[in-house]
């Protein structure tokens, strides 16, 4: 069997896998690259080279910037002085689900909804509003937020490695590069759930309110203001780095950041050590191999080339439709992370197929993989939502599938302008 062969077959059973969902994913994540080793793809080296890359080590480092924040009550504070001078239910979800972006830019999205879901319960309290309305615009808004930049989830690393390595340094994201797309995804989103939320969102009753309902004020020390002060300092010295060469890379900023918390005891050790998200490390540094596989061998030009073959002369717009919805399909029932890694080589592959500008799709592959809410199962911040707002299951059918269509018909408008298929 012809290498291209092989990791076709190794593609084939990870995406079946994951969707399967018979297996531990983090069991599945480290058996791909095994597989491929094993079969004299990669080497040993290239196998597990990925766990010291830059992207890792940023995943790491903001894991634990994002943890002080937390912790201190700033993310909360923040929260209960936007709330309260919103004075209606449309107000109130337009500003949920943009706080709940804006911040889930910069740290987990799951994190923020940790943080904000007894703030918004409260606050759904004394507005006698029913919770799920507000919550599931929190769980969505931190979804898109996600867009904001490269940091705001793993598989924003994951599409800014293959754009960066496929180019081979030619092309370059910067930090608020996804932003072109994930700021319009953020704001139709907000629009979009402000004004027909209430017609897709179900009321339900929710017994789980007044344990979630905050009894006091959250207070703040120095060490709040020392949190928010690196985390700003950390993020400008990020954007920075785009213009001021002699600056240390993305990565090193981090650090130095994440450092100064544990140094000032913000956080303890123990507590920087258990703030690290080891399943996004997992996933980005073992499926890493698999996106490099289909491109070395050639696996990905030939799936480029069915496709194309498929879809016969359409061009790159409907190419890149089709590419969005089967990703968005896919990650309802597996890993956000997981289907970056898996689609982005392939997205790259068919735009080279075209002779087209590959940032688009490659960019457009990590926005459908970041509007699964459909089901409490696509992401985690669904799933943390579910028994406070007394949700069922089917009640993110409906209101994720209308956000997820918002979502594709920006995409299509945004990303061709942003980044032309074919520039002069």
């Amino acid at each position: 069997m012809s290498p291209a062969a092989t990791t076709l077959l190794v593609f084939v059973c990870a995406v079946a896998l994951f969707v399967a969902d018979v297996l531990p994913m983090g069991l599945v994540v480290f058996c791909v690259p095994l597989a491929l080793c094993f079969c004299g793809i990669i080497t040993p080296q290239e196998m597990f080279a990925p766990m010291v890359g830059p992207s890792i080590v940023l995943i790491v480092a903001m894991c634990v910037v994002g943890a002080a924040l937390f912790k201190t009550g700033m993310a909360a504070r923040l929260g209960e002085k936007l709330f309260r001078y919103c004075p209606g239910e449309r107000s109130l979800v337009f500003a949920v689900v943009l706080f709940g972006g804006a911040l889930s830019g910069f740290v987990s999205n799951t994190g923020t909804v940790a943080v904000l879901l007894p703030i918004v319960m409260g606050v759904a309290a004394v507005k006698r509003i029913p919770p799920s309305r507000l919550l599931i615009p929190l769980a969505y808004g931190a979804t898109l937020g996600g867009n904001l930049s490269v940091i705001g989830s793993p598989g924003n690393l994951v599409a800014k490695e293959t754009i960066e390595r496929l180019s081979n340094g030619a092309m370059t994201v910067s930090f608020f590069e996804y932003a072109k797309a994930g700021l319009p995804l953020l704001l139709a989103g907000a629009l979009f759930l402000a004004f027909f939320g209430a017609r897709l969102i179900p009321d339900r009753p929710s017994e789980a309110a007044a344990r979630y309902a905050p009894k006091d004020g959250v207070r703040l020390n120095w060490k709040s203001w020392l949190t928010a002060a690196v985390l700003a300092a950390v993020v400008a010295g990020m954007v920075a780095t785009d213009f001021v060469p002699s600056l240390p890379p993305m990565h090193l900023i981090a650090c130095v950041g994440a450092c100064l918390l544990v140094l000032f005891r913000v956080l303890t050790q123990k507590e920087a050590f258990a703030s690290f998200d080891m399943q996004a490390v997992f996933l980005l540094s073992f499926m890493t191999p698999l996106g490099s596989a289909l491109v070395k061998t050639g696996a990905a030009d030939m799936i480029a080339g069915c496709v194309v073959k498929v879809m016969g002369g359409s061009g790159a717009i409907v190419l890149t439709a089709v590419l969005w919805l089967v990703t968005w399909a896919l990650t309802q029932v597996m890993s956000n992370t997981a289907a970056c890694a898996l689609f982005c080589p392939i997205g790259w592959s068919v735009a080279t197929a075209l002779g087209a500008d590959p940032r688009a799709v490659v960019i457009s592959v990590l926005v459908a993989s970041s509007v699964a809410v459909c089901t409490p199962l696509a992401i985690p911040a669904n799933m943390l939502i579910l028994e406070p707002g007394g949700l069922k299951f089917r009640d993110f059918f409906r209101s994720g599938l209308a956000v997820s269509i918002v979502a594709f018909a920006v995409s299509m408008l945004v990303l061709p302008l942003a980044y032309p298929f074919y520039p002069r």
